[in-house]
């Protein structure tokens, strides 16, 4: 009933003053929504109190414009678990989204999309598979910028775009079919693909200088170029445990694998003192190249964190038993 009431009032009034809300903070980001100043910021983010409600914040970004970029309501008042609405706009104050969420800070349900003009762009259903772990979106209805209609219940051409990638192509079934054509905003270069029943067969990239990078999946990880086990018996061998008793606990550090494979910006994320944090700097940064990253076959950037274990004299490597601890990737999706 709560959730009714508030899509309701949203909905009916999305531009709102919300002048007798209790102030809870305001936060400033850059472009990419890193942290950022008062002096250099993209976004403003205010977070009030919303209505009587002492468990339901009301989010508001805005451009440094001064526009509305996004309303919404969360359950958290220190980051967002969107419930209910989302809506975003364009700086020229048109709607450019309405996503619902549920208690799980998740897409679920329609959501309808808008060109900058305000012609109605799209209307997915969006539903979390909990097997995959993935979205399964399913377009409804997709307009061209000329207003015509050129798909319904999932067969026809479309467009999708994100602040990420931008691509087109057809859909049978709501799966991709054939070539489909598109490019990423974050790393600079155009793709093709082709695609059988929505499975990917092949695809190839192309950059500024019109290199080529062909590529059968998506995403490959990087890797040492000797294994994985190899980088950390390296650690296990080289690393000098400093001579102090009782010296027990765990480091972590993070680096960086740039696009030719080098290992750059290791920082310590967390050290038992006694130098242990250096000596671990100078253990990795003294180790070889690895197979970079690779995005649609084009090299990327990535940031790795590691766990070192230090028990007296021992040290144990520790390979992370989740990936989301050993992998961050460096493009932010907010």
């Amino acid at each position: 009933m709560k959730t009714k009431l508030l899509t309701t009032i949203l909905l009916l009034a999305t531009m709102t003053l919300y002048s007798q809300e209790s102030l809870i903070s305001v936060e400033y980001f850059d472009s990419n929504f890193h942290k950022s100043d008062k002096e250099n910021y993209k976004y403003k983010r205010v977070i009030e109190y919303y209505k009587n409600y002492s468990d339901i914040f009301l989010i508001t970004d805005y451009f440094n414009s001064g526009i509305i970029s996004m309303k919404a309501t969360s359950l958290n008042k220190n980051y967002p678990t969107f419930e209910g609405p989302r809506i975003d706009y364009y700086e020229n104050g048109n709607k450019r989204r309405i996503t619902y969420y549920n208690n799980n800070n998740m897409p679920n349900g329609i959501q309808t999309e808008w060109y900058e003009n305000n012609v109605k762009k799209s209307e997915k259903d969006i539903k979390w598979n909990p097997k995959s772990k993935t979205y399964d979106i399913k377009f409804l209805q997709f307009w061209n910028k000329e207003g015509e209609l050129t798909l319904t219940n999932g067969n026809g051409k479309c467009e999708y775009s994100d602040d990420k990638i931008s691509e087109k192509g057809e859909l049978k079934d709501n799966k991709k079919q054939g070539i489909w054509e598109g490019t990423d905003l974050k790393e600079k270069f155009s793709f093709t693909e082709i695609y059988n029943e929505g499975i990917l067969v092949s695809g190839i990239s192309t950059d500024k200088d019109n290199n080529k990078y062909p590529y059968k999946e998506f995403t490959e990880k990087a890797n040492p170029t000797k294994g994985i086990d190899d980088f950390y018996q390296h650690i296990s061998k080289n690393y000098k445990v400093p001579n102090v008793r009782g010296l027990r606990g765990k480091l972590y550090l993070c680096f960086t694998i740039d696009i030719d494979g080098s290992i750059t910006d290791i920082k310590v994320l967390r050290d038992i003192g006694d130098n242990t944090g250096q000596e671990a700097i100078k253990t990795i940064s003294s180790y070889g190249k690895w197979l970079p990253e690779k995005t649609r076959g084009f090299p990327v950037k990535t940031v790795k964190t590691i766990p070192i274990e230090i028990n007296g004299r021992d040290i144990n490597y520790q390979e992370p038993k989740f990936e989301s601890e050993m992998n961050r990737n460096t493009n932010p999706n907010w």
